[in-house]
């Protein structure tokens, strides 16, 4: 038998040499150039020896779910069902159970609740709450009004002070911002003072604008306003030596004067005037009552008469 000789090209010159197979193991060399020659498996062997072991893999995976496949198929899972489905029910159980205890305790309250007794505690709770409010208990001081009250009473009841300045201190607190302020001493007593921006208390006055459309509502506001100060002033004061309280509120209004000029001046609208020896002593408490002054008011300057409510359409 004749030996198989293969031809390889030499990579550098390109000259074709004869190979025979027992020259492997002894690196032969281009005969032209006389560089080495590469010699052995072809390079597309090892990827057919890859592809011939996922074949094979694949097939034995194959066969071995075919051969399982029957098994699985004929096995039976009523055991695991009736395992799942005992679980299930006790679970349901359980829950159902904390249901009816909960159903049963709810009507047992329900049954053992007096509508008398219920009554008689809340009307105790809401008594509890009046008087503490009368009391002047800050855990029911919630609006700032409210809170400033608390502040008065305090300037009220501080012996370090003088009535002069305890009334001023009152003053303060019970006055809108901007309000002028004016305490007067005379034989008779101590007089209070205050004209307040009405623009300070309320919104929608603006300048000479106003949100009302009759002179009758702004009226009315006006003197909703000072009621609420005068309240305050008086209450807080009147063991303070304070004789008279003039409060009057303030609005810009266009003047028309003689020569045709025009000027927008911040004129009192109402004043009133409150003495302490037309009234018995209060009995109220701001707190819980705002306007209590109201029926003891004394009108010192009403200048509504004076003014035109003008409404324009743009």
């Amino acid at each position: 038998m004749q030996a198989a000789i293969e031809i390889v090209p030499c990579k550098k010159c390109g000259a074709k040499n004869r190979i025979k197979p027992h020259s492997a193991s002894l690196r032969p060399v281009c005969g032209s150039c006389g560089k080495s020659l590469s010699y052995g498996m072809r390079p597309s062997a090892l990827p057919n020896i890859l592809w011939n072991f996922v074949l094979l893999v694949s097939l034995i995976g194959v066969v071995y779910g075919i051969v399982l496949t029957p098994s699985l198929l004929s096995k039976d899972f009523s055991e695991l069902k009736a395992v799942e489905r005992s679980k299930t029910n006790e679970r349901r159980g359980q829950e159902e159970k904390k249901c009816r205890e909960l159903e049963s305790q709810l009507k047992a309250e329900v049954a053992q609740t007096d509508p008398v007794r219920l009554h008689e505690e809340a009307a105790a709770y809401y008594r509890a709450v009046l008087d503490a409010r009368k009391s002047y208990d800050k855990r029911y001081a919630l609006t700032q009004r409210e809170k400033a009250q608390l502040r008065m009473r305090e300037f009220a009841s501080d012996s370090a002070k003088s009535y002069r300045d305890a009334i001023r201190a009152v003053a303060v607190e019970a006055s809108p911002n901007g309000s002028d302020i004016n305490l007067t001493e005379s034989s008779q007593g101590m007089s209070l003072a205050i004209d307040f921006d009405m623009s300070s208390m309320t919104s929608g006055e603006h300048g000479t604008r106003t949100k009302h459309t009759t002179k009758e509502s702004l009226k009315n506001e006006v003197v909703t306003l000072i009621s609420r100060v005068t309240n305050d002033l008086f209450y807080f004061c009147r063991d303070l030596e304070l004789q008279a309280i003039y409060v009057g509120c303030r609005h810009h209004v266009g003047t028309k004067y003689p020569n045709g000029s025009t000027r927008d001046e911040n004129v009192v609208l109402y004043k009133i005037r409150i003495r302490r020896n037309h009234m018995p002593e209060l009995s109220n408490n701001p707190f819980l009552d705002v306007y209590s002054t109201t029926q003891y008011f004394e009108i010192e300057e009403d200048n509504f008469g004076n003014i035109e409510i003008v409404t324009t359409r743009i």
